[in-house]
């Protein structure tokens, strides 16, 4: 009788749901559930923004302003917080047409322009040599031309020289001529825009949410789309330089949304669609 009880108990106990509280969590770290790496390891967090509060973490990210620093891509003004925006757990960049020309002149000279954009760095906060960098985002609906965003990297300091001789990272760069392609590129002296950019990293509709990362080791960069390997490449620097140089000292992560220009495929005009939006999710990186 007692060995009857002891196995209707037994198996009582067996057929009694685990709560999900008392489920061992899945290894992680601040930036999620641990990633493999190729040789086997796990990529340990060094950077993560969720982008949960209500304003931009200025701990984490500076905003740039053309007037002061001289620095603009397009006939994009960068106007430092005035086009960021952080709501429902994300980080909004956009780029805005005014209806008018403002003067956004600096040290290289006059510049005057109706758009505005907005452009985000890690630079002062935090910066890396190698490890795996990576953020879930979506490009505008934009399908005319004139739009331009990117997630990409930039050195710290410009360890050999002026660009692009230090180097920089594009790890998703998107124009709204060609709005499929969000294309990786290496740049550095001696690069082949042909070979160091990644043309396959093609998405069917770049404005929902996808992941864009990279890959940075000492001999090859890995660009990856939604976990999927889109480029791979490695570095033949001129002279005097050698691989891994210029890729061999830290690099800040930037966002950016912002307008094309005034000639080429991606002329921004009075067709162009805009305002225009670049939404991050979160921005994290590993070791």
């Amino acid at each position: 009788m007692l060995g009857a009880l002891a196995t209707v108990s037994a198996d009582s106990a067996r057929s009694v749901p685990v709560p999900e509280t008392a489920r061992p969590a899945p290894p992680g770290d601040a930036c999620g559930p641990h990633l493999a790496k190729a040789d086997g390891g796990t990529w340990q967090c060094s950077f993560v923004d969720d982008f949960d509060g209500t304003t931009l973490d200025t701990s984490k990210w500076i905003t740039q302003n053309t007037v002061r620093t001289g620095f603009r891509n397009g006939l994009t003004c960068y106007r430092d917080a005035t086009n960021v925006a952080v709501d429902a757990g994300t980080l909004v960049l956009e780029a805005r047409d005014l209806g008018r020309p403002i003067d956004c002149s600096n040290q290289y000279g006059r510049f005057v322009t109706p758009y505005t954009g907005a452009l985000v760095s890690t630079r002062g906060s935090f910066s890396q040599t190698y490890g795996r960098f990576e953020v879930r985002a979506r490009f505008p609906t934009a399908r005319t031309p004139g739009v331009h965003g990117a997630f990409w990297m930039y050195p710290a300091k410009p360890t050999y020289g002026r660009w692009p001789a230090s180097g920089e990272i594009d790890v998703a760069e998107w124009w709204s001529n060609d709005p499929t392609l969000v294309l990786p590129t290496l740049h550095y002296d001696g690069s082949s825009f042909h070979a160091d950019s990644g043309w396959s990293c093609r998405v069917a509709n770049v404005s929902a949410f996808h992941t864009y990362a990279v890959e940075w080791y000492p001999t090859t960069m890995r660009f990856f789309i939604d976990g999927t390997l889109c480029h791979s490449r490695k570095w033949a620097p001129e002279p005097p330089l050698v691989a891994p140089q210029p890729f061999d000292h830290p690099f800040s992560m930037i966002l950016n949304m912002g307008v094309g220009t005034a000639t080429g495929t991606n002329v921004v005009s009075a067709t162009t669609e805009l305002p225009a939006t670049f939404v991050v999710d979160y921005a994290k990186a590993w070791r």
